[in-house]
């Protein structure tokens, strides 16, 4: 076809490469490429692709985006490998040139490399345009053999369909009268109209297939059932009912010899068993499907994955009206696919159905006679086939009225097709979308089902969602009013479940934001009995954001002096002549001191001292280790002295600076710190040895991470502890460092004596840092 894109994809030289070729495209060019792909890798991921399609069809499940990344994740990387640079600029000249003629573009794709075959396809992601393309474009698998039906089957409607259904009591149950009624409804409408002709063999034995397939002719055969694939003999099977009621399994090869004593042969199987479009990884043939289609088959729609109830109904429903509508089998299944995306919300079971095609041509049926409902028949008498009258021979009035409701027909179809389009789009959230094929549709229809409430529903949705990337964009440049506001457009929708609660967080941090604001206002003016008010208020609704311990300090220190007046001078005498006790003037109670909030250099100092000396020796006896040692010292005691550094020093320097304050003196930072003080002494108790290496690598983490907590709660203390808060982040953060290159002894040490380095420097700081805040309260 003019429209279609064919690539060829083959095995190369070396393994694990490949070849693809275009071999046609509306864009013209023999663009070629070699890809790296690993196979075996996506085959081991089947199961999961296969539970993450299967868990999508549950109607309560809301969290598609995240569960959707295995499917995306995979069709990305098939399509960045199949579309190489040259091809792809083929495809994408290819995709232009059909929408200006205003065709589809059909991706065939000629999978010579068995273990290609076995791939998923259908989930060929464009990262570019973050769409699926089988979702837009029709796509088919191209099974090399010979066409032996050149030309469409000229048919006189109803298209006849004959449904098999198989439930052996030996395999997971099937409601096989359900399953006829879901068919039956699902196909109501081209039943009604004449278009489809549906009927069921009484059983599911080769006995009774075999009957109702002399009974024919059929166009259609519709199988519902079971299916596997025999990694033994690498072959597809159909399970059919035994003469005992067991699963009579059937390989692919037998079950068309079966469908063989039709006549003709049915053009059309579709296959909705639960892995009949699998195909084995050495024998492209192997899988039923191809087998089929090999065998003589035009085409068949498989299952490549276990399918639901549900999504085959809709599947079918969306396949057979466009079939009976004289699409072709490419494009029906396309419709398909949409069919399925309608329910439930999020479902990804589309990217299950797979279509096999002999041959060049995908129209496999014309349709010579519009069709006419069929006329109820009285006392048991069936219509026969003299009563029915071919166009030719109508006068010219019903051929224009023949005429006039295929033109409905076809109308009707292009606005189902829009309507489904559109809901799928409006339940994928692509609103935009939704909206552009709802208009389209209301163009054609104003008074279509409910298309305009669905269109103001898509409206409604869009503005929301951009309502919540407002919000989201306001959060992050902290224009708490915006996010406030925004938020508050979402409450209650249950699209936006954290709507409420960013709003309360928007909420409290604009507080926070006005307390500060006042905070510096009254230090300004010299109000200290409100800035204490403000701070308390301030730590009361976020400890994080609490006011500087230095500006609260002089706060209190401004209301002390005001309310202690410097006394009058005492005379000689007043000082000479004791006064009674009882006459001394009563002084009230005095209040017990408070906690100092500030650092306490003492601590600080003699800690940062006790680890810039521990930090020190450890560099010089990692450098000694590393480029001295000729006497086996780490054998002989070294290893125990690095144990005890470890163990005792290091901890005993961190205590110290807990002790003079750090991180903050609040129960959170107390604990960070006591954690991280213990994963390092843990280090050091575990040693060095081979044996319990991952240990010491998952406590170095621990101290890591507890430490740069409690380094961001310095840091976020107030100015006083900024630099020491640094220091922490800065030291606890280099020791996981020290474990880059766990293959090589010698990359170890250089790490341990690097981190040693970081740990005299960091020491180093906090003891100069104590100096000048002794020398500041000297001064003072």
């Amino acid at each position: 076809m003019d429209g279609d894109i064919e690539l060829e994809l083959a095995a190369a030289s070396e393994r694990g490469e490949y070849s693809v070729r275009v071999v046609q495209a509306p864009a013209g060019g023999n663009a070629s490429g070699v890809f790296r792909l690993d196979v075996e890798k996506i085959l081991e991921r089947r199961t999961e692709l296969e539970s993450t399609v299967l868990a999508s069809a549950v109607a309560a499940r809301r969290t598609t985006p995240v569960a959707e990344l295995p499917v995306r994740g995979v069709g990305q990387q098939l399509f960045q490998a199949l579309f190489t640079r040259e091809v792809y600029g083929t495809y994408r000249a290819s995709l232009g040139a059909a929408q200006h003629s205003g065709q589809p573009l059909r991706v065939v794709l000629r999978l010579a490399a068995p273990e290609l075959a076995a791939l998923p396809w259908e989930m060929l992601f464009d990262p570019e345009t973050e769409t699926y393309l089988c979702q837009t474009e029709p796509l088919l698998r191209h099974i090399p053999a010979p066409d032996y039906h050149l030309k469409p089957l000229d048919i006189v409607p109803p298209l006849r369909i004959l449904g098999l259904v198989a439930s052996p009591r030996d395999l997971p149950s099937l409601d096989g009268e359900a399953e006829k009624r879901h068919l039956a409804d699902a196909l109501a409408g081209p039943i009604s109209e004449g278009r489809i002709e549906l009927v069921w063999a009484p059983g599911g034995t080769w006995e009774d297939i075999q009957s109702s397939l002399l009974a024919g002719p059929w166009h259609v055969v519709h199988f519902i059932g079971h299916g596997d694939y025999d990694s033994r003999s690498d072959e597809g099977r159909i399970a059919l009912v035994g003469a005992d009621g067991r699963a009579a399994m059937v390989r692919a090869i037998r079950f068309m010899a079966l469908l063989s004593v039709a006549a003709p042969r049915p053009r059309l199987v579709v296959l909705n068993s639960c892995s009949s479009g699998e195909s084995g990884q050495e024998d492209l043939f192997s899988g039923t499907a191809s087998t089929l289609v090999r065998s003589g088959v035009s085409a068949v729609a498989a299952m490549q994955f276990a399918i639901s109830d549900g999504a085959a109904i809709a599947f079918a429903q969306g396949f057979y009206a466009a079939i009976a509508s004289g699409r072709g089998v490419d494009e029906a299944a396309r419709i398909g696919r949409i069919s399925v995306m309608a329910s439930p919300d999020g479902t990804l079971e589309w990217v299950t159905p797979a279509l096999y095609v002999r041959g060049g041509s995908t129209q496999l049926f014309t349709l010579s006679i519009p069709p006419t409902p069929p006329v109820r028949q009285q006392d048991g008498q069936e219509q026969t086939a003299g009563q029915q009258q071919t166009l030719d021979a109508l006068p010219d009035r019903l051929q224009e009225e023949a005429r006039e409701r295929a033109r409905l027909r076809s109308q009707q179809a292009q606005l189902r097709a829009l309507y489904v389009q559109g809901s799928a789009e409006l339940r994928a959230k692509h609103y935009g979308m939704a909206i552009e094929l709802f208009d389209d549709l209301l163009t054609l229809d104003p008074d279509y089902r409910d298309a305009a409430a669905l269109r103001l529903s898509a409206v409604e949705r869009q503005e929301r969602a951009e309502a919540y990337g407002r919000a989201g964009e306001a959060e992050h440049a902290q224009d708490w009013s915006t996010a406030i506001r925004e938020f508050a457009k979402l409450q209650g929708d249950p699209a936006f479940p954290d709507a409420s609660a960013r709003k309360a967080q928007s909420e409290r941090r604009q507080r926070t934001a006005d307390l500060q604001g006042e905070l510096d206002y009254h230090a300004e003016s010299g109000n200290w009995q409100a800035v204490l008010d403000v701070a308390a208020e301030l730590e009361a609704l976020d400890p994080a954001a609490a006011a500087p311990e230095e500006l609260t300090t002089a706060a209190r220190g401004h209301l002390a002096a005001a309310a202690d007046p410097v006394p009058p001078p005492v005379s000689r005498a007043d000082r000479q002549s004791p006064v009674p006790p009882s006459e001394h003037p009563s002084v009230p109670d005095a209040q017990p001191p408070t906690e100092p909030r500030g650092l306490d250099p003492r601590f600080l100092g003699i800690g940062g001292s006790l680890l810039a000396v521990t930090g020190g020796l450890l560099a010089y006896l990692f450098s000694y280790l590393l480029w001295y040692d000729e006497n086996g010292w780490w054998y002989s005691g070294g290893s125990g002295t690095l144990q005890f550094v470890y163990a005792v020093l290091v901890p005993a320097g961190y205590v110290l600076l807990l002790l003079s304050g750090l991180p903050v003196r609040t129960e959170a930072g107390r604990v960070a710190l006591a954690v991280a003080i213990g994963a390092v002494a843990l280090i050091g108790i575990l040693g060095f040895g081979s044996e319990v290496q991952w240990a010491a690598i998952a406590c170095g983490f621990v101290h890591a991470i507890f430490g740069i907590w409690a380094g961001v709660l310095a840091i976020r203390g107030g100015e006083g502890r900024r630099v020491p808060g640094w220091v922490l982040v800065v030291s606890a953060g280099s020791l996981p460092l020290a474990w880059i290159g766990l293959e090589e002894s010698a990359v170890i040490g250089l790490g341990f004596m690097l981190q040693s380095l970081v740990l005299a420097a960091c020491g180093g700081v906090l003891l100069v840092l104590a100096l000048q805040m002794r020398k500041g309260s000297v001064r003072a």
